[in-house]
């Protein structure tokens, strides 16, 4: 292999490292979502656009919302819901397209960029959209509606903050007060094995 071949290999190479850590850093986002969610931190959850509407609507007796503010908070749901999934199979669409260019060492760099530059656009797209329902389903609500709802998010952030953090206690003591347990009860029976043969004698 020529000097000048290894060169445009590495640089070609190097290139499509680079666009792939620009092209994929909603994977890692996501991946940590993943582990947010399964952590059931659901305050965090809620910031986004469709969790604040499922959250409103979920707790509508306590924050107060009349039968008129949840029928028109229903039908922003279902409009945010139609908009995010077009979006979502946009932004699907264009990873598996950027996926197979990737795969293709005589790619085109320029079609690269362009397919990176249509995937961040319909990712930023789908983030928009969510900040929009949420603005929009907070504008129907009352200034005293939004103080009862933020009362709300705070005291279940607080309550999911505090059960996460009781179950690292309890998962970490458990190991060690069961094992200190059993080891207890193995001495007990030791001792009763000993007091028998003491008696036979």
């Amino acid at each position: 292999m020529t000097k000048l071949k290894s060169l445009w290999i590495v640089g070609v190479g190097g290139a499509a490292l680079i666009v792939a850590m620009t092209a994929f850093p909603s994977f890692v986002a996501e991946g940590q979502a993943m582990m947010m969610h399964g952590g059931h931190d659901q305050a965090e959850e809620e910031d986004h656009g469709g969790h604040y509407l499922t959250h409103l609507l979920k707790h509508a007796k306590e924050i107060g919302l009349t039968a008129e503010q949840i029928g028109k908070l229903k039908s922003v749901q279902l409009d945010f819901k139609r908009t995010e999934a077009r979006l979502e199979a946009d932004t699907k669409v264009a990873k598996l397209e950027l996926q197979a260019l990737l795969d293709d060492e005589q790619a085109d760099l320029n079609a690269i960029q362009a397919k990176v530059d249509q995937l961040k656009k319909s990712e930023a797209a789908c983030l928009l959209a969510e900040i929009k329902a949420k603005r929009q389903a907070s504008s129907l609500l009352s200034p005293d509606q939004r103080e009862k709802e933020r009362a709300l998010h705070e005291h279940m952030k607080s309550s999911s903050q505090h059960g996460s953090g009781m179950g690292m206690m309890g998962g970490m003591m458990g190991p060690m007060g069961s094992g200190s347990h059993g080891q207890g009860g193995g001495n007990h029976g030791s001792g009763g094995a000993g007091g028998g043969q003491q008696h036979q004698h």
